[in-house]
């Protein structure tokens, strides 16, 4: 793809993931930046990523602030919905500290990560050299592009769009805030694409495994018996080294996952409402009976129609990363269970060699002591199923903002109708 004229060809794993991970380092949320011939850390690394961190978040505020201070700000807040205000404050609030907690933890994890690259590379130099395999860094360097590219232009437009839209006289401030708010929210939201495409090396590794695994080709390939047994003995050991890579990638990840997806699902669910309740306003304008106040309504609407569209946009990313997630791992825990029942063939394939029934043994007992699964927070299993809990959350809670919405627009309802029956009667 023409996109892949601006990055050279990779021919390691250092090369295919320094994409991906110098995009999370400038997002202060590993530690580790490189390329070629591996990662480094360094103490510079460190003070750039905590530094930069900490002044994001203080120009957040202080932009903020500066905007709260302006008197058309506060005549615009005082005539909007308290409970999207409300929202948006905790919203501001939310994505700072979990920004702050990914750094933090990401940071303090940076070696264990590094690791995870390290463990990688070499069990890709054994797969080239003693297997004449072909990772193809190409496909998935190529794929991390497009889809991290697609991603970031859809949410910076979505945001800068919609600052324009609201903006009228401090639109730099405006633009400032908002740029140091995608800054505080791509931190997080980034770390889970990271995650999600180490555990896509490790579901691709586990599909070669299976290819090398096949008797047809280890007979064609390695026709000696002593050297066959030597390459499926390696074969088994990096089988286990990816099932051991696992829990390495649940403690460098799941906490940071774990907040990560609790602000998804607050994010989405408070869009959702923001939507319901745009919706809700047109619905009564188009209710006036008064032609002039029925226009009224629809100028003040027209520009709501279209930051609900940016609404929308925004709630693209966080929701793609919440829903696919949990499908790569599920994939990847499926694909590890597939390696293992070749292995337990392997004494029947081989039934006159005592080491494949040995090493087959070793395997079941190892097996019975060691069940990976991809979790997040305190041992939430992330596959499937966690969609379920998640999108029962999001409805409840959905639930829960309209039901007070509601309450408060009867009350102010009838508020009118008190105010108006009193000026009929006179009081």
């Amino acid at each position: 793809m023409a996109v892949l004229y601006f990055f050279r060809e990779p021919e390691t794993l250092y090369d295919c993931a320094s994409f991906i991970c110098g995009l999370q380092f400038v997002m202060c949320c590993n530690g580790f930046s490189g390329r070629g011939s591996g990662f480094a850390i360094t103490r510079w690394r460190r003070i750039y990523s905590l530094g930069l961190a900490g002044l994001t978040v203080l120009m957040l505020f202080v932009s903020l602030s500066a905007l709260l201070g302006s008197e058309e700000i506060r005549r615009r807040m005082a005539a909007a919905d308290t409970m999207v205000l409300s929202i948006a404050a905790l919203e501001v609030v939310m994505s700072t500290l979990v920004f702050m907690v990914a750094v933090v933890s990401l940071q303090a994890a940076a070696r264990r990560h590094q690791g995870i690259y390290v463990r990688l590379s070499a069990m890709d130099t054994l797969l080239m050299r003693d297997f004449g395999a072909n990772l193809n860094y190409r496909k998935l360097l190529r794929k991390n592009i497009v889809v991290l590219v697609s991603v970031t232009v859809l949410y910076l437009g979505a945001i800068t769009s919609a600052v324009i839209q609201m903006a009228s006289g401090k639109r730099t401030l405006f633009l400032l805030s908002a740029y140091c708010y995608v800054f505080v929210t791509g931190g997080p939201h980034f770390t889970g694409y990271v995650h999600m495409s180490l555990v896509e090396m490790l579901s691709i590794r586990f599909r070669l495994l299976q290819k090398l695994l096949c008797p047809r080709f280890l007979e064609w390939r390695f026709p000696q018996r002593q050297l066959r047994e030597q390459r499926i003995r390696q074969a088994v050991a990096m089988v286990q080294e990816l099932h051991q890579l696992i829990p390495e990638i649940n403690g460098v990840f799941a906490f940071v996952l774990w907040m990560s997806m609790a602000h998804d699902l607050a994010i989405s669910t408070s869009e959702l409402y923001i939507i319901f309740g745009m919706g809700v306003a047109n619905m009564e304008g188009g209710l006036e009976h008064n032609e002039t106040d029925r226009k009224l309504k629809l100028e003040q609407h027209k520009g709501s129609r279209v930051l609900l569209g940016y609404v929308a946009l925004c709630m693209a990313a966080p929701l793609y990363k919440l829903l696919i997630a949990p499908f790569y791992c599920e994939r990847t825990v499926l694909e590890a269970r597939r390696c293992l029942r070749l292995i337990e063939h392997l004494d029947n394939w081989y039934p006159s060699s005592p080491a494949m029934r040995q090493l087959v043994n070793s395997l079941m007992s190892w097996r019975l002591q060691s069940r990976q699964q991809f979790t997040i927070g305190l041992d939430i299993l992330l596959n499937r199923t966690v969609l379920t809990l998640f999108v029962s959350i999001l409805v409840n809670y959905l639930l829960i903002l309209i039901q007070f919405a509601m309450t408060q627009k009867m009350g102010e309802h009838i508020e009118q109708q008190k105010v108006a029956l009193q000026d009929w009667i006179g009081f």
